[in-house]
């Protein structure tokens, strides 16, 4: 079974775990991923610093990063956010904030959307950990509730054209059997940088099984008219292909 590789991070692992579970791992990334130089949001970062009445964070590496780049500029930047009221879009953010020592007060599904139940009324300053792109429906539901909305951006995504020409051509010409994403930001760099996307939804229909770590990386599956073989509710990458070699044993009992 060969099982083809999306995602940037932890390539290594995945290929190790693979093999070790008995798969023939293919990598090809589809995107890249670029760390925002720490001066292009130094503003940001400092008004963060000042104090803020509401703290949304959205994925764990952004987390991590926002509070590296604190660092960087002598900030610390734990104090003013143990004063806000933490909000976190699902395990991994909250896992980061965990981490970090500030517990987050409730916690999302994993989707963005999850949050806008949670978000109070009020008024004073909402920082949005950005999760590589701009999420315009939160800053405005922010805005809607009185909050004026301080957006951070740690890192960047950026499709990468060779990893997508590679991994459309190795699903069209029957070299993969399985594809794994791991974030939803995978599945929309191939599907709208795909010469014959139509021709690609097909395979990942029939011949090729589609794999999604989380909910939010199936449902973009789901919006591109992809039905995903397997979801990993638990949002890892280890349980996604024990999970997925259990589910191709219960298919051939």
């Amino acid at each position: 079974m060969r099982v083809a590789y999306a995602g940037l991070r932890r390539k290594d692992a995945f290929k190790a775990l693979a093999e070790k579970l008995g798969f023939t791992p293919l990598l090809f990334p589809v995107q890249a991923t670029e760390k925002v130089p720490v001066p292009e949001y130094r503003d940001q970062v400092r008004a963060l610093a000042q104090g803020v009445d509401l703290f949304l964070a959205t994925t764990g590496v952004g987390v991590r990063d926002l509070l590296e780049a604190g660092k960087a500029l002598g900030l610390d930047l734990k104090k003013p956010l143990e004063g806000a009221l933490r909000l976190a879009r699902g395990a991994k953010a909250a896992r980061a904030l965990k981490e970090a020592g500030l517990p987050p007060h409730a916690v999302g599904d994993g989707t963005s959307q999850s949050l806008l139940p949670l978000l109070p009324q009020g008024g004073g300053v909402a920082a949005l950990q950005l999760y590589g792109k701009p999420i315009p429906f939160l800053e405005n539901a922010l805005a809607e509730r009185g909050y004026r909305v301080l957006p951070l951006m740690p890192y960047r995504h950026l499709p990468d054209p060779e990893g997508l020409l590679r991994l459309e051509e190795a699903v069209l010409g029957g070299e993969v059997d399985a594809l794994a994403f791991v974030a939803a930001i995978q599945v929309e760099f191939l599907f709208e940088g795909a010469k014959d996307p139509e021709a690609l939804r097909e395979a990942l229909n029939t011949r090729v099984k589609a794999l999604a770590v989380g909910r939010v990386t199936a449902d973009a599956l789901r919006e591109w008219g992809v039905k995903p073989f397997y979801v990993d509710e638990a949002e890892r990458l280890g349980s996604l292909l024990q999970g997925f070699k259990r589910a191709l044993q219960k298919e051939v009992a």
